[in-house]
């Protein structure tokens, strides 16, 4: 495919990076010299010097041919703008608008319509969301959805004194009900796609594919906390601070946010009565163990730098027992954060690039299906895809025994989901037309199931 994308900056960059990984044709618009110049150094990509409203300019990055195009400006009138600007140059152009202000983001589902977008992104909802998401399982350190939450993706360390340390995944498999498939793992910076006779090992980073009932069943037997964090301590009052308040306030938790800027907090007092909104600074250790930092369930830095967020955390890790989750923008600190041993960061850039590349893979409709749903896991080394099944006669209805002789190397077929059943897949299982199916691969840009062939 051939996308445009508006915007040079940290979100631009990762998507231009993303979609040239995955073999597309890139053209990125910026009125800033210096940043296309680093991005074209790193990436081959077409760089256009402009302003993304100027049809000149678009036409000089290819609009008219474009299939994609992405607008992830810092300004989300231009990234509207923009859009609505490529829509009318070209019938067939997909747009999407990065949109980040909590008033449009209410305001969705009118402005698809009226601009005729094919989608809105808004990286920090999307993170907050995420966050979310992780407050409800202290215990792990990231979990992702498929197919209505009927299946999901989860990860954990191992530590020594858990049941499932020293056996092997055959072993815990005979030896409980467990409807679970570990299918990645982390150990000592090596990513393994492991096989029934892998031995788990304290420190390991295991990801595993399962349902969410069973998922709650699995974290309990290992007696690790399943219950949501039910009081929340947040440093920074930007826009994710807005988005997860709003959040944990509809699930009856207990939120309190430490911002240095007085006006932010009026705006977020006024905004989130029930919220306890505290003027004061959220790098200062001895402020922070005055605000509880040692008995909140969870303690989540979102400041605007990242190396605050760090240390922070950091030190909550060494003080509290508190379930801890930071936001990063540099994409680049990604190793550092390992090396920390911090629970959880979120990233809001790679999920916005996540989501797109999903979006764009999704295009590619064919008898061998589609792309539903993509994450990336473990430093982005493996890719886990929803993929719906199509009527490829390769694939359907074909026992997974035969079937498996003919699939890539480094690659598993985690799960099926067929209507509300969730199967781990056996080698008498067999694949329909219509089921959504899991694969974990460390192959890059698979965008349809028959692509899982050999």
């Amino acid at each position: 495919m051939n996308a445009v994308i508006v915007g040079c900056g940290k979100v631009g960059s990762e998507l231009a990076n993303t979609l040239v990984s995955d073999g597309h044709n890139v053209a990125i618009v910026d009125s800033n010299e210096k940043a296309l110049k680093q991005a074209t150094e790193a990436l081959d990509i077409l760089p256009v010097l402009g302003n993304g409203t100027d049809i000149s300019t678009l036409r000089d990055a290819g609009v008219d041919t474009a299939d994609i195009f992405i607008a992830v400006s810092p300004s989300d009138e231009l990234n509207l703008l923009a859009c609505l600007i490529a829509g009318s140059v070209s019938d067939r152009i997909k747009t999407i608008a990065r949109v980040r202000n909590p008033l449009y983001s209410k305001e969705t589902d009118f402005l698809k319509n009226k601009l005729g977008l094919s989608k809105i992104i808004n990286p920090e909802l999307m993170a907050a969301a995420e966050i979310y998401k992780l407050l409800q399982f202290p215990a792990l350190t990231r979990i992702d959805t498929f197919a209505g939450e009927r299946a999901c993706i989860f990860t954990m360390n191992v530590s020594y004194d858990q049941p499932i340390e020293g056996k092997s995944l055959q072993e815990i498999g005979s030896e409980t009900d467990y409807n679970i498939l570990v299918c990645a793992v982390r150990r000592n910076g090596e990513v393994i796609i492991p096989s029934g006779d892998f031995i788990l090992n304290d420190g390991d980073e295991i990801s595993v594919v399962t349902s969410m009932d069973e998922m709650r069943m699995f974290l309990r037997n290992l007696g690790l906390r399943s219950e949501a964090a039910k009081s929340c301590l947040i440093t920074g009052g930007g826009t994710i601070t807005y988005y997860l308040t709003d959040m944990l306030l509809h699930s009856k938790r207990q939120v309190r946010v430490i911002e240095i800027d007085q006006n932010k907090c009026v705006k977020l007092s006024e905004t989130f009565s029930e919220a306890e909104i505290i003027h004061g600074d959220g790098t200062d250790k001895s402020f922070l163990l005055k605000q509880g930092l040692k008995y909140v369930d969870a303690f989540v830095p979102l400041t605007g730098i990242d190396e605050e967020n760090i240390i922070t955390a950091t030190y909550a890790k060494n003080v509290s027992d508190s379930k801890v989750i930071t936001k990063i923008n540099r994409t680049d600190l990604n190793d550092v954060m390992d090396e920390l041993h911090i629970d959880s960061a979120v990233f809001p850039k790679l999920i916005c690039a996540d989501s797109i590349a999903q979006y764009v893979r999704a295009q590619s409709l064919g008898m061998g299906g589609h792309v539903e749903t993509l994450y990336r896991y473990l430093d982005n080394r493996i890719e886990i895809l929803e993929l719906i099944a199509g009527d490829d006669p390769e694939l359907i209805d074909i026992p997974l025994m035969e079937l498996g002789k003919k699939l890539k190397d480094n690659l598993i077929l985690a799960c099926i989901i067929r209507g509300q059943s969730f199967i781990i897949p056996s080698g008498k299982n067999a694949i329909r037309k219509g089921d959504s199916v899991i694969v974990v691969t460390t192959h890059k840009g698979i965008s349809s199931l028959h692509e899982i062939l050999a």
